[in-house]
């Protein structure tokens, strides 16, 4: 196995805030609700925080929460920790969706660690000055239930944007033999030769290029996945302010959407669009979906 493909199968996580914050230390929730029953919305005060909250109300709405509460702090968390600790303490049973700057994430990670808090999904997402690639995703989740790369492939693939997704899940599909994946339009699909678990999806360009933008070393070691295991993701509304999107798809997982759950330990999905617009200004911050 080349060393490119075994930090792949590894977790696709060499990079981001997840790489400077670390694996969180605290646990991952084993089989959380799909659907909460109480959820709550934190706003770190990082600059993206009016955007995502719109994608988030625009998943409640569309799914029928009206229960979500917004909590906004001001000056972040490093201007008074015990803000939060207060915060947690009173919201035991809630599910939590929550953004913030890198500095503020490593904070709250070991405060949601010290109040009990259980990890859904931790994502690092930056806009880049590369012409390239202009979005990076990381994701960690849970399991293939807490998803979220999915959902925003299919909505960020009508966008003239370019991206790259990767996602791993702490506890991988417990169907055997199942070989279930993700498609949406434009993209083609790929299962590793060496692991089943490992998924590649890739649009506007070929599997050698994809391979290429993930820092792995070539195509021959990935085949296609059959049409008839590949179940269509459904697109949800597009949106061209990119956090927007994020945070629609982050509060869809939370809330309990029905998305596909791909059967693997691992995914990535890259898109190269034709005339891939400028983003500005460049942004860098982490979400959160946890239960307390």
């Amino acid at each position: 196995m080349d060393i490119g493909r075994r930090s792949f199968m590894k977790g696709l996580l060499a990079g981001g805030a997840l790489l400077a914050l670390g694996t969180p230390p605290w646990a991952f929730a084993d089989q959380p609700a799909r659907k909460a029953k109480q959820c709550l919305l934190f706003l770190g005060d990082s600059a993206v925080d009016d955007a995502f909250a719109k994608g988030v109300s625009a998943a409640s709405v569309e799914m029928g929460c009206s229960g979500l509460q917004t909590v906004r702090v001001n000056g972040g968390l490093l201007s008074d920790p015990g803000q939060m600790v207060g915060l947690l303490e009173q919201s035991g049973g809630a599910r939590w969706i929550a953004v913030m700057d890198d500095a503020s994430a490593a904070v709250f990670q070991e405060l949601a660690r010290a109040a009990g808090g259980r990890l859904l999904s931790v994502g690092s997402h930056a806009s880049m000055d590369d012409e390239a690639c202009l979005l990076r995703h990381v994701w960690l989740a849970a399991s293939p239930a807490q998803g979220v790369g999915g959902l925003l492939a299919a909505q960020a693939v009508r966008t003239g944007v370019s991206f790259s997704i990767t996602e791993s899940f702490i506890k991988p599909s417990s169907v055997a033999g199942d070989l279930t994946g993700w498609s949406a339009p434009g993209f083609s699909s790929y299962r590793s030769v060496e692991s089943e678990s490992i998924h590649l999806h890739c649009s506007g360009l070929s599997l050698s290029e994809g391979c290429g933008w993930l820092g792995l070393t070539g195509a021959e070691g990935w085949t296609p996945l059959p049409p008839q295991v590949c179940k269509r993701e459904a697109a949800s509304r597009p949106s061209q302010n990119w956090v927007e999107s994020v945070g629609y798809a982050v509060a869809a997982s939370a809330l309990g959407m029905d998305s596909v759950q791909e059967s693997c330990s691992s995914r990535s999905f890259v898109r190269r669009a034709p005339n891939p617009e400028p983003l500005q200004p460049r942004e860098r911050y982490v979400s959160f979906v946890m239960d307390i």
